[in-house]
This record gives C-alpha cells, sequence and structure tokens, in this order.
C-alpha cells in the first residue's frame, strides 16, 4: 500500500507540467516562448534597458550574449536542473539546459523569442524529446526536468519585462 502510495504522488509531482502547458510553435514544433511587448521609448532606449538587463541578470554575461547590435541582442544562456529528491531528500544535479534567446526593438514595443532549448548532451538533445512518453528512453524525472525548466524561463521573462518596463531615472544636476 504504502508502494502505491508514493506511485500516486510521484505520478502526482510529475504531471505538474505537460505539453499542453508548454507554448509549442506551430511550424517548428519547438517549445517556444515569444510576445510582442508594448512599451513606451524608442528602440534605442529598450535596447539599453535590455542590455543592461542582460549583463546584470547573468553571472558571465560576456559569454552569454553572443550579439548585441542594431536593436538585437542574442544570448545563449544555461541553467541548471535538478533530479527529483532521493530517498534521503537530497536532489543532485539533473544536468544542464541552454537555450538560444532574441529580443529586437522597435519604437514603442520589443519581441522577444526563447527557442532551441536543448539539454546538454554530448549531442544534441531537444527537450521536446522529454515529452513523448511514448519513447523507450522515457523517464519519469523529464517531467520534473519540464515544471523547472518552465519555472526558470518564465522568470527570466518575468525579470526582463520588469526592468525594461522601469522608467529611466535622470541623474540629478544638483549635486
Amino acid at each position: 500500500m504504502k508502494n502505491v502510495l508514493i506511485i500516486l504522488l510521484g505520478l502526482f509531482v510529475f504531471s505538474n507540467v505537460n505539453a499542453q502547458d508548454l507554448p509549442i510553435d506551430k511550424d517548428t514544433k519547438l517549445i517556444t516562448y515569444t510576445e510582442v511587448v508594448d512599451q513606451a521609448g524608442s528602440a534605442d532606449e529598450l535596447y539599453k534597458k535590455a542590455y543592461r538587463w542582460f549583463f546584470s541578470y547573468y553571472k558571465n554575461p560576456h559569454n552569454v550574449v553572443k550579439e548585441s547590435a542594431n536593436n538585437k541582442i542574442v544570448a545563449h544562456p544555461r541553467f541548471k536542473i535538478l533530479n527529483p529528491k532521493n530517498k534521503k531528500g537530497v536532489a543532485t544535479m539533473g544536468g544542464i539546459v541552454t537555450y538560444s534567446f532574441t529580443v529586437v526593438f522597435k519604437d514603442g514595443r520589443y519581441k522577444y523569442k526563447i527557442t532551441n532549448i536543448q539539454w546538454k548532451q554530448t549531442s544534441k538533445y531537444p527537450i521536446e524529446r522529454w515529452n513523448d512518453k511514448a519513447a523507450k528512453s522515457y523517464k519519469e524525472e523529464y517531467a520534473f526536468y519540464l515544471e523547472q525548466v518552465n519555472s526558470e524561463i518564465n522568470k527570466v521573462l518575468s525579470e526582463m519585462k520588469a526592468s525594461i518596463s522601469k522608467s529611466s531615472e535622470k541623474e540629478s544636476d544638483n549635486w
């Protein structure tokens, strides 16, 4: 009976994020986060705010930001994912996830796109494979990984949007 409860609990925990909850591009079939955000300001002002955010948010921005010119920022960030906690309550490292993050700016708006989300392995391992429960290689922890990816990317996007939406503080001439 105890094993049945553990299995049911595991299924509940691992089923929190599924394919319907993730934004999947209709054309590429890749998990893709994209949005056009209306924001007051010139393309140049919005670009500068986002550029400052990238360089304050990421620990090693010079390795993350690959292109930043002509009102466009292209980055390739990464983050760690964890395995579910073991019997001793310890969550070990599940790997590194990398992704492409592009932001382009126009007067009064910007568009971001996060796609090509990969589990860093010897060869490319798109995380869309984690959704294929019929695959022989499917593991229960993949749902847990998807939940972490979704949470991390939504956190990144939320913080970037908040940073860009802040009004620029003008330096005072009264010093």
